[in-house]
């Protein structure tokens, strides 16, 4: 049975990685290899949704280290944690309503699988309102990763589809690091809920 605490401690890693592939070149645009911060720079609204989880997801981890470190999770902590992880569902969106290129069936099974890792997302997050704490926090952190799924296929996507020159080494980590953060909480989403408490910490 998976360990709320351990799960916790064991995505940290993960959520690291995923921020740090912010500044490292990940895909090539305009003859030339760029970061998703390149592409945050200006106003691109639809960039800024589609790469919410790369913004979020350090703030993610310090806030599970900080209630690791205090051995309790106090309500702000459960609150900033649940909005975090709500912006990092505009990624699932965004890819959902655009889609790929929009023009051909698979582009549209492509949104739909989007907006399907949004409600399952959504879902994971619902349920885990009425959680002890721990498990609550650790289920907040596996809806990021539903999220977060779409982005991790789009990447792959572009490597298979266009070739791995249209890619750069922050591609493939940010991909490992959503695979690490899924066989992380795998196990959590597999079993069933911890008691239904009425206290936040």
């Amino acid at each position: 049975m998976a360990n709320p605490r351990r799960t916790l401690r064991r995505s940290v890693p993960p959520l690291w990685l995923i921020g740090l592939c912010l500044f490292l070149p990940t895909v090539r645009a305009c003859e030339r290899l760029q970061s998703p911060a390149d592409f945050l720079v200006g106003d691109k609204g639809w960039f800024i949704a589609l790469l919410t989880p790369y913004v979020v997801a350090q703030i993610l981890g310090i806030l599970a280290i900080v209630a690791l470190a205090r051995g309790r999770v106090g309500r702000g902590i459960s609150v900033a944690t649940a909005g975090l992880v709500l912006a990092g569902g505009s990624s699932a969106v965004a890819l959902s309503m655009v889609g790929f290129d929009g023009r051909r069936f698979d582009e549209a099974v492509w949104s739909c699988l989007a907006g399907a890792a949004f409600v399952a997302g959504v879902l994971v997050m619902a349920r885990a309102r009425r959680l002890e704490p721990w498990t609550r926090l650790a289920r907040l952190h596996a809806a990021f990763t539903i999220f977060t799924l779409p982005l991790a296929a789009l990447i792959v996507r572009i490597a298979v589809g266009d070739g791995l020159h249209k890619i750069g080494v922050g591609a493939p980590l940010f991909v490992v690091a959503v695979a690490a953060l899924v066989v992380v909480h795998a196990g959590g989403l597999s079993r069933a809920p911890d008691p239904v408490v009425s206290s936040s910490a």
